[in-house]
This record gives structure tokens, C-alpha cells and sequence, in this order.
């Protein structure tokens, strides 16, 4: 079950995206972007995987109760009275009617209403929504929905499209989208993270295992935000050359955008620290964070970043494959670049990590 669950959410963000990048790019003229070739039958297993993958909290939340009351009470109880199952049953009701209106070629406004109404679902059935309503509903739908908005669109673009005739042309909108796009989740994000783990407690929730993940989600928009750059802006310099191809960079992006999804898909399933030093005493730290350390952790009190030598070679290190990115463009394959992506993620995070010191 700790497996399958984040898998889920992970199968959840890709076909949302898949989803509403496509409908995005149905209110896009055909003279502006790609000529898109994604066929019905995607579409269709896409919006019934939805609902598929989407059950995943809800079979967290059932499992955790049943020990105590059993599955048939359980799963009763977590359907009818709390939010991420009420929430799941209304996206099956909202996901078949977007099957039907997708497969008989139904309206583009029609189409939007279902997954608009789908994404204020999954915003509902958040864990901030749960604790601050309108605050957790309005915050985590925002993030969703520029998440998968922007990186439906690149899917799209550099899956699903066979031309880059037009990419002058698609640039020219897509740019400006995914810097609004990227303010909205940034300030979305903030917010929420706000709520859930408290600023000073931000360097000490790493010893647990939602602060770990949280640490590796926002390291890896570090890469993502360069492959943004390099597809928005360095893409725009390099179409004057006629042999440049813009998709596999744009695939590249797609896969550090996969990587945070896995990140912010494993954060999903973790309970936040409300408070750090209670939950440390209360459920004790990370393994991994205490065998990194060398010692047992017991307190957060006491716990300091302090930089080291290894801790600042590691970093610089990370600093250099961060600039290697850059330098790759156009000079070797995307994939190439996308290698320099992860070991930035992995060695930033490995940098930080033996900065901190219990004394």
C-alpha cells in the first residue's frame, strides 16, 4: 500500500495534465501552436484512469481506519463523512460525464466545466481544506491547476505534436502563460506550505519524512525552472538554425516535471508536522535522516545547519551541474541535460543534509 499510493498520485497528476492540456489547447487557434495528433482513445482511458487513480487517498484513509473498525465501516464511513471521499465520489460523477462529452466531440466550454468542477474536487479534498476550508479549497486547487496546465501543455508539445513549424508562434504565448503559471504555483505553494509546516521549522522538519520530501520537491524546481528558460527563451534564439529541434528539449523538461510530480506525489501521503519537536518526540525521526547523522535524534532542539566542508563541496557541485544545463543546450542530447538535472537534485540535497549538526 506505501507503494501503490503515490504511484497513484503520480498517475493522477500525469493524466490530469494530460486531460487539461488538452482541453487548453482547444481554445488555442490552430495558427498558434503545433499540430497536435493525440487520439480519442487516450483521452477516453485518461479521464477513466482519473477516477481510478484518484481512489488512492481514499484507500489510504480506509486502510488506516479499518484495523480499528473494520473495512465495511470504514470504507462507509470515509465515502460518507469525510472530504476526500465525498470528493472522490463526486470526480466519478464528474469524470463520465467528460467521457461522454469527449467521446461524442461535445463542447470545448462543456468540457472545461467538468474538469474545472474536477479540479475544485481534488482542492476539497486536501488536507488543508480539511483544517481552514475556503483557505486549503481556493490554495491547493490554484497550485493543481497551474501544475497541470502548464505541464499538459508541454505533453502535449512534445509527445503528441508532430511539427515545430508553428513553434515560433506557440512560444510567443506559452511563454507568458508558464511565468504566470510559475508565480501563481510559487505563491500557492508558499501559502500552503505556510500552513502546514511553520518557517522557522522549516530546516528541522527534514529530519522527518515529509520535511525530506518537501525539502526534494522544491530542489527539484530549481532544474525545471532552467529548463523553462531554455525552452522560452534560448529555444526562441536557436530556431534561426534550421537543423534545431525543439521537442526533444521540451521532452527533457517533461521529465524533470515527472520528477517533481514524484516528489509532490510521495509528499501527498505523508502526514505534515504541525509541529515538528512534538511529532520528533512523539513518532521519532527519519531513519535515514538519523543514520545520516550518525546519531539518534531525540530533539530538533538542538539541531543547527551548520556548513562543513563536505557540505559546501557538494553544493558546489551542484552549482556546476546546474550550469552545465545551460551549457549542454544545443551542444549535446537533452538527455544529457535532464542527468545534470537529477545530480543537481541530488547533490544539493546531500549538500544540505550533512550541513545539519545536533549538538
Amino acid at each position: 500500500m506505501s507503494v501503490l499510493i503515490p504511484l497513484a498520485e503520480i498517475g493522477t497528476y500525469i493524466l490530469f495534465s494530460i486531460i487539461i492540456g488538452h482541453i487548453a489547447l482547444q481554445f488555442v487557434p490552430e495558427g498558434n501552436k503545433p499540430r497536435i495528433g493525440i487520439s480519442k482513445k487516450v483521452l477516453l482511458l485518461s479521464t477513466l484512469g482519473i477516477y481510478i487513480f484518484s481512489f488512492g487517498p481514499v484507500a489510504q484513509t480506509i486502510s488506516y481506519f479499518s484495523e480499528s473498525v473494520g473495512l465495511t465501516l470504514a470504507t462507509y464511513s470515509v465515502l460518507t463523512d469525510f472530504q476526500v471521499g465525498r470528493a472522490w465520489i463526486f470526480i466519478g460523477f464528474m469524470s463520465v460525464f467528460l467521457w461522454i462529452t469527449l467521446l461524442l466531440n461535445g463542447s470545448k466550454y462543456l468540457q472545461a466545466l467538468w474538469l474545472i468542477l474536477m479540479v475544485l474536487a481534488i482542492g476539497y479534498s486536501s488536507h488543508v481544506a480539511s483544517l481552514s476550508f475556503w483557505y486549503g479549497l481556493l490554495a491547493h486547487s490554484a497550485h493543481f491547476v497551474m501544475v497541470t496546465l502548464w505541464s499538459g501543455i508541454l505533453i502535449h508539445v512534445a509527445w503528441f505534436s508532430d511539427d515545430q513549424e508553428k513553434w515560433a508562434k506557440f512560444l510567443r504565448w506559452f511563454t507568458p502563460l508558464a511565468i504566470l503559471s510559475l508565480i501563481v504555483i510559487l505563491i500557492s505553494g508558499l501559502t500552503l506550505m505556510i500552513f502546514l509546516v511553520e518557517p522557522k521549522d522549516y530546516v528541522t522538519s527534514w529530519v522527518l519524512p515529509y520535511g525530506q520530501m518537501l525539502l526534494l520537491k522544491h530542489i527539484s524546481i530549481i532544474p525545471l525552472l532552467f529548463f523553462a528558460f531554455i525552452n522560452g527563451v534560448l529555444s526562441k534564439r536557436a530556431l534561426k538554425i534550421p537543423s534545431f529541434n525543439p521537442r526533444p528539449w521540451i521532452k527533457g523538461e517533461s521529465i524533470i516535471i515527472l520528477m517533481v510530480f514524484t516528489f509532490t506525489s510521495v509528499l501527498g501521503t505523508l502526514s505534515p508536522p504541525h509541529e515538528v519537536e512534538f511529532t520528533v518526540q512523539s513518532e521519532g525521526a527519519s531513519r535515514w535522516v538519523e543514520w545520516l547523522l550518525g546519531k539518534k535524534i531525540l530533539t530538533v532542539m538542538n539541531l543547527h545547519l551548520i556548513p562543513n566542508f563536505s557540505s559546501l563541496f557538494l553544493i558546489a557541485v551542484s552549482l556546476l551541474f546546474l550550469a552545465l544545463i545551460l551549457i549542454s543546450f544545443n551542444k549535446v542530447k537533452p538527455y544529457i541535460a535532464v542527468f545534470f538535472g537529477l545530480s543537481f537534485v541530488f547533490a544539493l540535497y546531500f549538500g544540505l543534509m550533512v550541513s545539519l549538526v545536533s549538538l
